[in-house]
């Protein structure tokens, strides 16, 4: 036991320790912040376009074109301490910031300054296999959306204002919610920029329509048939409808046209129908996609198909336009989606690639073009086998929303919705809506092992000549008699005439909400309401 002799002799010597010690830690702590503030003593730079890649529980890329090459990001807006250097990646500048925190907002600055912009923020993804703090995870999906992009030849829009009002329609949607939230993510899912995917069609098309989406929320695209350019297209077939084509007479006579390419190969990519560019496609350069595995999944090796986790969300990105055209391709293709789909353990699985498996729509029909019979084939069976919840394509330009099918793997005539599709209690399909959801463990099969596919290809354009029969051997320009009438496709009552039997004519997008119990999938059209909706219980 110390006596208090010792106590005073060493007092004062003790306190003068806990002084220096505290002075030390001051100083120390003074020394940090400010070396955390020198870091960002650059200026924010303007930059031509910017967007969020790959968002992760404890990193995001941040992708700009422009002079800057670093940024600077923190959790408070007038203080930001992360500092990045950026690497050029094509003509764009990459940076990649690690070590931040799970479900967190960060503000950030391109060119390193100090402060940020109200405006320049980006959430990070929750801990894996987690919901963030709202408890909701909020996907928004775009397709066909790119009509923009479409320019006479006196530099006039085809197509004014088409994406821009679906984009205000979603944000009605939005304000009518008791909770205005906003999107985790935008998912693309293809021809989001008419008509052959060129940068400037970009820029018109995704850059100009989506700015403030873009430089705070992560997307993630898939590839359509007009992101890979131009391609050969007879167009004698369509002399009649065009008003005679000059040379039909003498055999084919061939044109270059937006969204025609059957190539395998991205760097055969061609802008203006004069050949190979030599550059590879645009979308390649404009997006860095996780082919390592970078944002969760497993490696794919390429960016043309890949996948993502976001909390307690798989999201597949496959590619039904460059890799379905070469057989060792697509095999090679559906057997990482296998590999991919087996390590996955999270609680639902979003699929997504262009061309519908199932679609009776305006200029294309699931029956006859090749990639959508394809991917049916191929790709179908490994989604029924391993518990994918959705699939969302694009290509046709109207909504068509599948039952909750299994097993159908052939054209529209060999559907038979006992066999194919869930029924409800009277033996009917069922909807999956209110009072009787779908269940993720189907309760015919007990097994996980059901799926609603989606057409969502009406965010920018409906079809359009749809007064004009198609003839034999056309269905390009024209309207064929079973238009959105396929029986996999759940049925409308013609409370409008855009309502047809089996899908809507109306431009909208879809609005997908995942939590711990349930999957919502709602259509939104340009006013803001929810045309068609179903629910997957778990």
């Amino acid at each position: 036991m110390l006596d208090r002799n010792h106590i005073a002799r060493t007092g004062p010597m003790l306190f003068l320790k806990i002084l220096s010690l505290m002075f030390a830690l001051q100083l120390t702590f003074s020394v940090s912040a400010q070396t955390m503030a020198d870091r960002c003593t650059g200026q924010d730079t303007p930059v031509e376009r910017l967007l969020l890649q790959q968002a992760t529980a404890d990193s995001i890329i941040i992708k700009w074109r422009g002079e800057a090459d670093s940024v600077c990001v923190g959790t408070r807006l007038e203080l930001l301490h992360i500092d990045s250097t950026a690497v050029a990646e094509g003509n764009h500048k990459v940076a990649r910031i690690e070590g931040l925190e799970a479900d967190t907002k960060y503000y950030y600055s391109i060119g390193s300054g100090p402060t940020g912009k109200a405006n320049h923020y980006f959430h990070t993804a929750p801990a894996p296999n987690s919901l963030p703090e709202d408890g909701n995870i909020r996907l928004w999906l775009l397709g066909d959306s790119g009509t923009a992009g479409e320019i006479d030849d006196e530099g006039v829009s085809e197509h004014p204002g088409e994406a821009l009002m679906v984009k205000e329609g979603y944000y009605r949607f939005l304000r009518q919610q008791e909770n205005y939230e906003t999107a985790d993510l935008v998912l693309l899912l293809g021809d989001n920029a008419y008509p052959s995917g060129t940068d400037q069609q970009w820029q018109h098309s995704f850059f100009n329509i989506y700015p403030e989406e873009i430089q705070t929320t992560t997307i993630v695209p898939t590839i359509g048939n007009h992101e890979m350019g131009m391609g050969p297209f007879d167009a004698c077939p369509f002399s009649e409808l065009l008003g005679g084509i000059p040379g039909c007479d003498a055999g084919p006579v061939v044109i270059p046209i937006g969204g025609a390419s059957m190539a395998s190969d991205p760097m055969s990519y061609d802008s203006n129908g004069g050949g190979p560019d030599g550059t590879g496609m645009p979308y390649l350069d404009i997006f860095t996609l996780p082919s390592r595995g970078e944002a969760g999944g497993v490696p794919s090796g390429t960016e043309q198909y890949y996948s993502i986790d976001y909390g307690i969300v798989h999201i597949v990105s496959l590619d039904s336009q460059l890799s379905v055209q070469d057989p060792d391709q697509l095999d090679a293709m559906a057997q990482w989606l296998q590999d991919d789909l087996i390590e996955n353990s999270l609680a639902w699985t979003v699929v997504i690639f262009h061309h519908p498996p199932y679609s009776k729509g305006h200029n294309h029909d699931s029956d006859l073009e090749d990639r959508e019979i394809w991917m049916r084939e191929k790709i179908n069976p490994i989604i029924d086998e391993y518990g994918v919840d959705v699939v969302y394509g694009g290509h046709a330009h109207s909504y068509e929303r599948s039952w909750y099918l299994n097993g159908h793997y052939g054209n529209s005539e060999s559907f038979d919705s006992t066999q194919h599709a869930e029924l409800d209690a009277s033996g009917n399909p069922a909807y999956g809506q209110a009072g009787a959801p779908y269940q993720q463990v189907s309760p015919s099969t007990d097994r996980d092992n059901r799926t609603v596919y989606t057409v969502n290809g009406s965010s920018g354009g409906i079809g359009g000549d749809q007064e004009l029969p198609c003839e034999a051997a056309i269905y390009v320009g024209c309207t064929m008699p079973d238009w959105l009438e396929h029986p996999a496709h759940r049925d409308f009552q013609p409370l409008h005439p855009d309502f047809l039997p089996h899908g809507i004519e109306r431009q909208g997008s879809v609005v997908l909400d995942a939590n711990e119990t349930q999957l919502i999938s709602r259509f939104v059209d340009l006013n803001g309401e929810v045309l068609d909706y179903f629910v997957i219980q778990r």
